[in-house]
């Protein structure tokens, strides 16, 4: 996967050659230094102060300032709301977000919108230039596929947008959260120069790619794999007829990808069709999924790095509550449950101890009660899923107990020994 990904790299730095030479009358060459220097002068003023005095934005007809404020919005207002700050509000209060801006990131998105505007459009010609010829067929001359690239190609090559570390092989586990900075957008900020920046993952860095290309109008999607987020350019139904075209594209590691969605079910981890409908993988994203997305990854911030399970329980609740049919999200409210019921056991063992009674005793009464056989009485909680997954050392003793007493209560009675005279001068029998 990586040298393709480098090769495709180099394809998009073959792109970025100068143009090419045309001929001028020999009497305008003395004259072209200055006329070029002049036309450059005012065009570059013109163009970047233009560009600095309305920077292209996102529609932000709603303005939550909170996270609070976000989640009371309704699900059909979220789609007003600048996906960049939905993202950099669940990052408030995180560790590693100290320092964040959320105005500040928003404006240097702005920035870098406005010089992948510049780049792309002064390099538009090259898909119906004949001395480019190979460069059109390399973008299936296709606009649509032309912008993608330029928008993944200016934020990484140019204004420095990077991985923070290496991608991890399929048989090694991911490693937890250390930070918020590796999964929000603010860790691409924290520098003014990106490529210094923490950097990012492959959540935070799609969501750059589409904040950045929603801000000069493409219709870029999120879309969900397995333990992985990518792009989507949907603009079947475009009104620009140069935009309607329908792929993914990728730019998580270093260089710019597309590729099916099978691909998808292979990399970067191996999943299955059912898996894959379950958890609602390989579709568009809508803007309260978005949300999902990064109220989980708040989650995962707060109980990998925080051990606030109480917080993170709230935002997996949230994320669960705007995507409910991902099995995904539902699979996280019940894990926190299980490390807060852990947690609290810990640190309470004798009352867990006399309620582990209480509930034997209780189910004990009960049988007697109702006539059933005493020798099949109801299972109490600790022996449920939720209780062995607690994986206490209190849990493991009443187990090993309870085994013990099970074995005993198991074994065939012995046959009687029969009656053996004491020998004199041998101990006694027992």
């Amino acid at each position: 996967m990586g040298g393709r990904r480098a090769k495709q790299l180099r394809a998009v730095q073959k792109v970025t050659v100068e143009s090419p030479k045309r001929r001028i009358p020999r009497f305008a060459a003395a004259l072209l230094p200055f006329a070029l220097g002049a036309v450059l002068t005012a065009g570059g003023f013109f163009i970047f102060s233009s560009v600095r005095s309305k920077p292209p934005s996102a529609p932000s007809a709603q303005s939550p300032k909170t996270l609070d404020q976000l989640l009371a919005m309704p699900a059909d207002q979220l789609g007003d709301v600048d996906i960049a700050e939905m993202n950099l509000l669940c990052a408030t209060d995180l560790p590693g977000s100290e320092n964040l801006n959320i105005d500040e990131c928003l404006a240097r998105l702005d920035k870098w919108a406005a010089r992948v505007k510049f780049e792309t459009e002064r390099h538009l010609y090259r898909l119906t230039d004949p001395a480019y010829k190979e460069h059109a067929e390399h973008y299936k001359h296709s606009e649509a596929r032309f912008r993608a690239e330029w928008l993944v190609s200016v934020l990484q090559q140019d204004i420095g947008l990077h991985y923070h570390e290496g991608f991890v092989p399929q048989d090694v586990e991911v490693p937890p959260f250390k930070t918020s900075k590796e999964t929000f957008l603010h860790g691409l900020m924290d520098n003014e120069d990106a490529h210094k920046a923490f950097g990012g993952n492959c959540v935070s860095l799609p969501v750059a790619y589409a904040a950045v290309g929603r801000r000069l109008g493409y219709p870029i999607k999120l879309v969900c794999a397995k333990e992985h987020v990518f792009c989507r350019w949907e603009g079947t139904d475009h009104p620009n007829p140069a935009w309607r075209d329908r792929f993914n594209f990728d730019g998580a590691g270093n260089g710019f990808s597309i590729d099916p969605d099978e691909f998808y079910l292979s990399w970067p981890r191996k999943t299955f069709p059912d898996q894959v409908k379950l958890c609602g993988w390989l579709v568009n994203l809508t803007p309260q999924e978005e949300l999902s997305i990064f109220l989980s990854s708040r989650g995962a911030v707060l109980s990998h790095v925080s051990k606030d399970f109480e917080g993170a329980l709230v935002a997996f609740a949230h994320s669960a509550r705007l995507r409910p049919d991902s099995s995904q999200s539902i699979e996280r409210v019940r894990s926190t449950l299980e490390e807060m019921y852990k947690k609290i056991v810990e640190a309470n063992p004798d009352a867990y101890r006399q309620m582990v009674a209480r509930l034997g005793f209780e189910s004990s009464t009960t049988s007697r009660t109702q006539g059933a056989p005493r020798s099949a009485p109801k299972v109490p909680w600790w022996q449920t899923e939720a209780g062995r997954a607690a994986n206490l050392a209190e849990v493991q003793r009443i187990n090993e107990m309870n085994r013990r007493n099970m074995e005993r209560m198991m074994q065939p009675p012995q046959p009687p020994q029969p009656h053996q005279p004491h020998v004199p001068g041998q101990p006694p029998r027992p």
